[in-house]
């Protein structure tokens, strides 16, 4: 700890005397925004270690991207949505805008102070100047448009897409009659906005199946959402979502993971209250909600009556668990579904004026029957019919520097608290310092902060992060998370902890190749199970450390040719018993579009692991609406081709084809996803209408 306190105070002296000429950026003509460049994504996701399709954070993204702000009229509590976009900068755009009156490009956010070249090129994707005639938009296939007429929302605006993903080798599920329903999952979805002045209607319908489901209506999602009416910030009827604050009194939607950025995960982002379009079946709230505002206070406004899936003890009549995958394909999957009820109300005061914001959060909820957690060492998570919670959040600048951060405390009187402090060093860097003490006895419900868990329950951690960019086109992130899990939960029977040290570079060395290297090094104690002296199996406390270390490039030749290439390094090892392992991956990977409509992805990857222990995750392109990021173990490889083709402006069609090879495997997978022999391969298949 002490040396990790030594380096930053260094970096800090090598800022205060660093020699640093700003570019004096003058004010070009206009900028593209290529659609093309997923990076921005992959920073803030590629840490998510689990294979999700439908992610409730890769939905948000989506839909900024696909709903950009206008520079020329965007508030400070929807600038506090966008991610790689701090307060402090935040408030430089509003004051800027003061200044000129009004953007001309979306590209003299290069003027303001705190946003850089590649904070640039990161946040750019998230906003528009309507009024600019010389912005231009690539979208994925090459074509070019005008940013204004790309995003232009005339009084009525719809938007249908389906998707259909399809894992060709089937199943033990579907071949021992398992699985009750058909192999392929299924999507639709339609969105239709309707505009009058600043007014925006907009109605959305989500409808899914998973593979093995019967209906293809077996998840069925909808809202109708009103904004800026008359004194009417936001009002959703139907299926939304909320997030407040850092999260530890209230949200749907969980943190960004720690990752290659130090900065921008330690704050939560969101909209407050905003309708739930994505495929997640549990993240989300059924009834209504609103915020009204009267100068500089709002005054949020909800209600649900929700059902969710849990095991019910048929003896007592009491619920054991809740269960969070929204599958329904086996018939005991299906004794689960809709099984507990909840009725959920709240409020939340806000107080806002310009570098200042203020938060009284207060929610109410009741079970339709009890919890009892199952196990001793469930004992402090959430128990009994009712819960509730009271938060009070901050979030204020002073200069170049940001407090923020939040305290709550639950229905069993236990207060959780994350606070966090940032500053920002003129263009050159930006440090972040937070610490968080969630008790084990918060019984939280509805939360999800920022931590090693994510649960907002039983951790104590502290973070530094640092974001440094000492010349031109160099990129350096570091941080460092000391944490500790106070009391023992299901899986460790005694208080353990860790820490976690990340240090990465980027390197834009020459226009269109960008370099970048990443170290990870991670200590854990966690349970283990091993055999004694008396050859008996036996629980014995561990420490496991696991070094990550990647290089990798990406070279845009030309706009319509780009190669990519990784390797990766892991090795895993562990203090006091058996079980080292180490494993490697390497991917190179072709983007190229043989005209214009048309774009192609190919990647080959070869991976080799000795065990699930050491397995290495890599985040891949997919079709629309599709988070995909697999992981890879044992010895094999793996290849996929991603084609789009949009041969009009107002229909798209895209699909993928993988295949995962496993050297000398005789199954992949287990129980009912088991498959037979040493190939798993995958069909997708996406469109998108556009009606404008």
């Amino acid at each position: 700890m002490k040396t990790i306190c030594v380096l930053l105070i260094l970096m800090l002296s090598f800022i205060s005397v660093k020699v640093f000429s700003q570019n004096g950026n003058e004010r070009i003509s206009g900028d593209t925004t290529d659609f093309r460049n997923s990076y921005q994504q992959e920073i803030l996701l590629e840490s998510r270690l689990s294979e999700e399709d439908d992610s409730e954070l890769f939905e948000y993204l989506e839909n900024l991207r696909r709903n950009p702000l206008d520079l020329n009229n965007v508030t400070a509590d929807e600038l506090s949505s966008i991610p790689f976009l701090n307060k402090i900068t935040s408030e430089n755009i509003i004051e800027y805008r003061k200044k000129v009156k009004s953007f001309g490009s979306k590209r003299e956010l290069l003027d303001i102070e705190g946003i850089t070249e590649d904070v640039y090129e990161r946040i750019k994707v998230y906003f528009i100047v309507p009024e600019s005639k010389r912005d231009v938009v690539i979208d994925e296939t090459g074509n070019s448009y005008n940013a204004a007429k790309a995003y232009k929302f005339l009084s009525v605006s719809s938007r249908f897409r389906s998707r259909f993903i399809q894992d060709l080798k089937p199943k033990d599920g579907f071949i021992t009659g398992s699985y009750v329903g058909s192999p392929p999952k299924i999507y639709n979805q339609i969105n239709t906005g309707l505009r009058l002045g600043e007014t925006k209607l907009e109605i959305n319908i989500t409808a899914e199946k998973d593979a093995g489901e019967k209906k293809l209506t077996d998840f069925v999602s909808g809202y109708v959402q009103i904004m800026d009416y008359k004194f009417i910030k936001n009002a959703v009827a139907g299926d939304y979502s909320l997030n407040f604050a850092q999260g530890l009194a209230l949200s749907s939607i969980s943190s960004f993971s720690k990752g290659i950025d130090a900065v921008t995960p330690l704050k939560k982002r969101g909209k407050g209250i905003d309708g739930h379009s994505s495929a997640d079946e549990v993240r989300f709230f059924r009834g209504a909600a609103a915020k009204l505002f009267k100068g500089n206070f709002s005054l949020s406004l909800f209600y649900s009556n929700n059902n969710y899936d849990a095991t019910i003890d048929t003896v007592s009549e009491t619920l054991a668990g809740f269960y969070y995958d929204g599958y329904h394909r086996t018939d005991s999957e299906v004794g689960r579904m809709n099984s507990v009820n909840e009725k959920f109300f709240g409020g939340r005061l806000n107080f806002e004026k310009p570098g200042m914001t203020f938060g009284l959060t207060y929610w109410k909820n009741k079970f339709s029957k009890p919890v009892i957690p199952d196990t001793l060492r469930s004992r402090f998570d959430f128990k009994g019919q009712n819960a509730h919670m009271t938060g009070f959040d901050y979030d204020f600048t002073y200069g170049n520097i940001n407090f923020f951060g939040e305290f709550a405390l639950s229905q069993t009187n236990s207060m959780s608290s994350y606070n966090a402090i940032h500053f920002a060093v003129h263009n050159i860097a930006e440090l972040i310092l937070s610490y968080r003490k969630y008790p084990y006895d918060f019984a939280s419900v509805h939360s999800s902060s920022f931590g090693e868990k994510n649960n907002s329950s039983n951790e104590s951690g502290f973070y530094a992060g640092i974001t440094l960019r000492p010349i031109k086109g160099l990129l350096i992130n570091g941080y460092y998370d000391q944490y500790k899990f106070p009391y023992r939960t299901y899986f460790d029977p005694v208080s353990v902890s860790g820490s976690d040290f990340l240090s990465s570079v980027e390197w834009r060395a020459v226009k269109g190749l960008i370099l970048n290297f990443k170290y990870k090094n991670e200590k854990k104690e966690l349970a283990r199970t091993v055999i004694d002296e008396f050859n008996r199996e036996t629980k014995r406390i561990d420490e496991r450390n696991q070094l990550n270390a990647r290089s990798g490039l990406i070279y845009q030749i030309t706009d319509r040719l780009r190669l990519r290439s990784r390797f990766e390094y892991v090795y895993v090892d562990y203090k006091n018993f058996d079980g080292d392992s180490k494993g490697m991956l390497f991917f190179s990977d072709i983007r190229f579009l043989p005209v214009k409509g048309i774009s192609a992805d190919i990647r080959f990857i070869i991976f080799d692991t000795d065990n699930y222990d050491s397995r290495l995750y890599e985040f891949e392109n997919d079709i629309k609406g599709v988070m995909s990021n697999t992981a890879l173990y044992g010895k094999g490889s793996r290849w996929y081709v991603l084609l789009k083709y949009k041969p009009f402006a107002s229909i798209e069609f895209s699909g993928k084809y993988s295949e995962t090879y496993l050297d000398g495997a005789k199954s992949i997978g287990s129980g009912n996803d088991k498959i037979s022999g040493d190939i798993t391969n995958r069909i997708s298949f996406g469109v998108e209408f556009y009606l404008k």
